[in-house]
């Protein structure tokens, strides 16, 4: 069985819930909920009668939605009825699924195996996915309008909808590019050759102007998105293979990362815990460039939030970070979990370990999937000694400035503090600042070839220098990018 999860709408397989340490009723401890949580847990249970009725019920409320149908192939083929079970997984592939480690793996589709239509899917995979990806292409044009930019990068097989300029989507298309070569280095080595071979669904990454992510989050969220949209920074859709970013800086990088950690996963049949997933990716949110260019994760915002708690008496033994249910991570104090699994991850990181935390985890994912173990392993220690180590390390490292501060160096500009996704727009100049050609509307998106696109990087950038320095100030004016050459002032 698959189930949607979380913010990275991930499904699952009900067969690897146990391993994944991730709690569901058991069958019959509660007959209520929705009918897709009814049918996982009659599903788990073994009752496909049960299992069926819950799924087609789920159809008629949702008619479209390829899970249920490959879930229903699964329960038909498990009854006996390979005809019906065939028909249904022709169905869940033209609806939209994609994933051919789950359709050749599974073990309820086993009476299929030799089924006529179940052999076609198989043998005509690529044409699948490429039947799929211009699908995806033509409806994120349905969306999106003639406006925005489509492009295809057959290397990674990633599809691109951009509401912005050539300049900054090429930009975009860049940084892609170099987190996909810092995963494959310094994660993914030694057990992926590549993430993007020829049986990789596309992804579709929608880069949407902010008010079309206004609009998409509110359609995604519901009306109470409209309160806290400043707080959806994107998502990634495992399922339907879409990314969505609210800015091409720290979300587009997290999400992206998304994309590759699910690749790996799935090609390995595993589903990683939610503080796996999310402080990988959180990692990559903030770097900066190393003596080769290539980004080295850095001290952020979130590590203050982890050193916070080191000093509160409150950040979790790694014991119990690693147990943290799903539902408490991202839904009870998620910015305090975050915070606390890139942090951890860093570390790990900063010891040059990662690589091999990732390869010892995933090769003894069966006897451990929470991760501990592997912890231990890579790092030589135990898990009291990690716990002793890691908390050393974070008190000595220094908060990261998340503000500009009276006395420090500024561009001399005030923010619209909503950004635009793609840099900060400039509302006013503060009085006796050098403009250097910079004007009020200008969106600043680079600080000597630094990416700017949030608050958050400015700061960091900024930090780093003094009052007085001349830097170069990358902007776009409508249509136009250009360059000033700015003086730093002492902010006030």
């Amino acid at each position: 069985m698959r189930r949607l999860r979380g913010t990275t709408g991930v499904a699952v397989v009900a067969a690897a819930l146990a391993a994944c340490a991730w709690p569901y009723a058991a069958a019959g401890q509660d007959e209520g909920g929705s009918p897709e949580e009814r049918a996982i847990r009659a599903f788990a249970a073994g009752d496909y009668e049960t299992a069926e009725a819950a799924l087609r019920r789920q159809l008629e409320e949702d008619p479209g939605n390829f899970v249920a149908m490959y879930n229903l192939a699964c329960v038909r083929a498990m009854r006996g009825d390979t005809a019906e079970a065939g028909e249904m997984l022709i169905r869940a592939v033209e609806h939209g699924f994609a994933d051919i480690r789950q359709l050749t793996h599974d073990p309820h589709l086993a009476p299929l195996r030799g089924d006529p239509r179940y052999l076609a899917i198989v043998q005509r995979w690529d044409e699948i996915l490429e039947r799929r990806a211009a699908t995806d292409l033509d409806r994120a044009r349905e969306r999106f309008g003639g406006g925005y930019l489509y492009e295809r990068d057959e290397r990674l097989r990633l599809l691109f909808a951009s509401g912005f300029s050539p300049e900054t989507t090429a930009q975009c298309r860049a940084e892609v590019e170099r987190i996909h070569a810092w995963a494959m280095e310094e994660v993914f080595a030694g057990t992926h050759e590549e993430l993007a071979g020829a049986q990789d669904a596309w992804v579709l990454v929608a880069l949407p102007t902010r008010r079309d992510f206004e609009r998409w989050a509110f359609e995604t969220y519901g009306p109470a998105a409209r309160g806290y949209t400043q707080g959806i920074g994107g998502h990634y859709n495992h399922d339907t293979k879409q990314l969505v970013t609210g800015d091409l800086g720290a979300s587009l990088r997290h999400e992206f990362m998304h994309v590759l950690h699910w690749r790996s996963a799935t090609r390995l049949g595993q589903i990683h815990p939610v503080w796996v997933q999310e402080g990988l990716c959180a990692l990559i949110e903030d770097y900066d460039p190393g003596p080769d260019g290539r980004p080295v994760p850095a001290p952020s915002w979130r590590t203050n939030q982890a050193r916070f708690l080191a000093e509160a008496g409150k950040l979790l033994k790694v014991r119990d970070l690693v147990s943290v249910p799903r539902e408490h991570f991202t839904g009870t104090r998620p910015l305090a979990y975050y915070g606390q699994a890139r942090a951890l991850f860093l570390f790990v990181h900063a010891r040059g370990r990662l690589a091999a935390w990732y390869r010892h985890f995933t090769e003894h994912f069966r006897e451990d999937p929470t991760g501990l173990a592997s912890l231990e392993a890579a790092l030589g220690m135990s898990a009291e000694e990690i716990d002793a180590e890691y908390r050393r390390w974070l008190l000595s490292l220094p908060k990261v400035p998340e503000e500009v501060r009276v006395g420090s160096a500024s561009l001399g500009v005030q923010i619209d503090a909503t950004g635009t996704g793609e840099g900060l727009t400039i509302s006013a100049f503060v009085p006796r600042s050098a403009a250097g050609g910079l004007r009020v509307g200008d969106v600043i998106t680079h600080v000597d070839g630094r990416a700017v696109r949030d608050y958050y990087e400015l700061v960091r950038v900024l930090a780093r220098r003094s009052p007085g320095e001349i830097v170069e100030v990358g902007y776009r004016r409508g249509r136009l990018h250009g360059t000033a050459t700015v003086t730093l002032k002492r902010a006030e």
